[in-house]
């Protein structure tokens, strides 16, 4: 119970706020009183654990007023935030087919929802929507890095190297190991094959992005000692002393 009272005064005080300022007009007093009816008819349906009767009432108010986008907005990261995932998608995918929203609006609902898709593990639905996104000032590198992760979920490393390129690009210059990871990642799936000159060109790829990264130096020293040019292996596996202590262990494997 203390749970869900915590939960609604974000969306108690932006329904507050507004009802009150149109209360202030006179000729709009009996609309916004009932408007205040209904929120209250939708906290008490909450209250005694009727989630969905209040999420219907509440898309009714937004259908009604879109004044209340903001609470919706609030209401809808509510539920995901408590594992709600699905009144969370509800919301915000009403919010989005709404058409009384502003520009801005409606870039807060796609990137709600795309967050909603996320933790419900539909990568898909969650990738439509930051892609959306992508092109917007405000919500551009939000967007890369929920795409990164999404790439990095479905082990997709080549666009999780295209996005990754995009962030440095933005000024994330931690992403250049994440980029030299990548490569990393899809020199193991060519070494899977026996393709060892394409995992090494890809790892030559991850090393102009990050010459610091002791896998690459790792990875690179076993390929050569596997093609028997032992002196250049020691060379890179040497490299790891002043790259990382910590994996110097891997380069005796």
């Amino acid at each position: 119970m203390h749970e869900l009272l915590f939960l609604l005064l974000p969306v108690a005080a932006a329904y507050g706020w507004y009802m009150g300022r149109r209360s202030a007009h006179q000729d709009k007093q009996q609309e916004a009183n009932r408007l205040s009816r209904e929120y209250v008819a939708g906290v008490n349906f909450l209250l005694s654990n009727q989630q969905d009767k209040a999420v219907d009432l509440f898309l009714e108010m937004l259908k009604e007023d879109s004044g209340t986008v903001e609470a919706h907005l609030t209401l809808g990261n509510l539920f995901r935030s408590r594992g709600e995932v699905d009144r969370a998608i509800r919301i915000h995918q009403a919010l989005m087919e709404s058409a009384s929203l502003s520009y801005e609006q409606r870039l807060l609902a796609v990137q709600q929802l795309g967050r909603d898709y996320m933790a419900a593990g539909l990568y898909d639905r969650a990738e439509d929507m930051f892609k959306q996104l992508t092109d917007e000032t405000d919500f551009r590198v939000g967007a890369l890095q929920q795409l990164l992760l999404i790439h990095q979920a479905t082990s997709d490393w080549q666009q999780a190297i295209e996005v990754a390129e995009r962030l440095v690009k933005l000024g994330k210059e931690k992403q250049k190991g994440e980029i030299a990871h990548f490569y990393c990642e899809l020199a193991l799936q060519a070494m899977s094959s026996d393709d060892l000159d394409r995992a090494m060109s890809l790892l030559k790829k991850g090393e102009s992005a990050d010459r610091n990264s002791a896998r690459i130096s790792i990875m690179m020293g076993r390929i050569l000692m596997e093609k028997g040019d032992y002196a250049k292996a020691v060379g890179h596996l040497q490299r790891v002393l002043d790259q990382d202590k910590e994996l110097v262990s891997e380069t005796l494997g």
